[in-house]
């Protein structure tokens, strides 16, 4: 699929969501999670208040998000939530199923919102963790560049190239 234009469409996330949202969420956590010496229930418990803590949190810090569910071929594969204010689209979380990474589908995403911050003349803004190299890699193939750092976190930021002269002439 690399090299090819990958099509996706986005959708509102909607209440029947929560299991694949939920099942995403887990699949996303990074190795180590599904090692962890607890009886499974208890990890699912664990999982299930990290889950709704992460979905309460992005409610109460971006009231205003846009949450959506990224299909192919009418299959949900990811989830999409941002947040758009005048100077900038921030993307607050970006997830693929794994057996779907690594096949441009976040690229395709991400140069989709990068043109429509081009669009508005706004930025677009994230947090990436610090120990996400895979997703490191493509923020900074596509032009993100770092602007802040924390001890788990870095913050990127696009800006849309200045229109050329030529471009201004024609």
């Amino acid at each position: 699929m690399r090299g090819a234009a990958v099509r996706f469409v986005l959708r509102p996330e909607v209440e029947a969501d929560a299991p694949f949202r939920l099942a995403l969420f887990q699949a996303s956590r990074g190795p180590g999670w599904d090692r962890l010496p607890l009886p499974a229930n208890m990890l699912a418990q664990i999982m299930a208040q990290q889950f709704h803590a992460q979905v309460q949190g992005y409610r109460a810090a971006y009231p205003r998000a846009r949450l959506q569910i990224v299909t192919v071929d009418a299959e949900p594969v990811g989830r999409l939530a941002t947040d758009r204010s005048p100077d900038a689209l921030h993307l607050i979380d970006i997830a693929v199923v794994p057996e779907r990474r690594g096949r441009g589908i976040g690229g395709a995403i991400l140069r989709a919102l990068m043109a429509e911050a081009a669009a508005a003349g706004s930025a677009v803004t994230l947090q990436v963790a610090r120990d996400n190299l895979a997703a490191q890699r493509l923020y900074h193939r596509l032009g993100f560049a770092a602007t802040a750092a924390d001890e788990t976190h870095l913050t990127l930021r696009w800006s849309a190239p200045p229109p050329s002269t030529l471009a201004a002439t024609t």
